[in-house]
């Protein structure tokens, strides 16, 4: 039987989406929120990727465990969203508060080099590094697959 995507409820952060994409991919979770960090701080969708996919993929425990996506339960995906949202804003983690931390220290030390520094600007050679990032990230993600081998 194929491995199928669920967002991880047990290990969640913010939505649970990270956690998820962690275990399917046999990957620390940490790694993943580390990726969405650097992501977001270097200025691109990741925020829009992050919530679409909160919003499409299936919570592991629950009654949606079995379902799969459908455009006629959009309504009720925004609504669960919704009511996560007040629930983690209401009461946040330690982690979220952890890792929203360390994203707004990246972010400054990102757009400080960026400023006192200009020929640094590593926005000006963002043609070359997300491509680098991802080529380092599907050899880590090969690289733990046969290690788990």
């Amino acid at each position: 039987m194929a491995k199928r995507l669920y967002r991880n409820d047990s290990e969640k952060v913010i939505g649970g989406v990270c956690a998820g994409l962690g275990d399917f991919l046999g990957i620390d979770p940490v790694f993943v929120r580390i990726f969405f960090i650097l992501w977001t701080v270097l200025g691109e969708l990741s925020v829009v990727i992050y919530g679409l996919m909160w919003i499409v993929i299936p919570k592991s425990n629950g009654s949606e465990t079995d379902q799969k996506f459908e455009i006629n339960d959009l309504g009720t995906r925004f609504r669960q969203v919704g009511r996560e949202v007040q629930e983690i804003t209401r009461a946040p983690s330690s982690e979220l508060i952890t890792f929203t931390g360390v994203g707004l220290i990246a972010w400054g030390v990102y757009y400080f080099v960026r400023r006192a520094v200009p020929y640094l600007d590593i926005w000006s050679y963002s043609q070359y590094l997300w491509p680098a990032l991802l080529i380092a990230a599907g050899a880590f993600i090969i690289y733990r697959a046969a290690r788990s081998r």
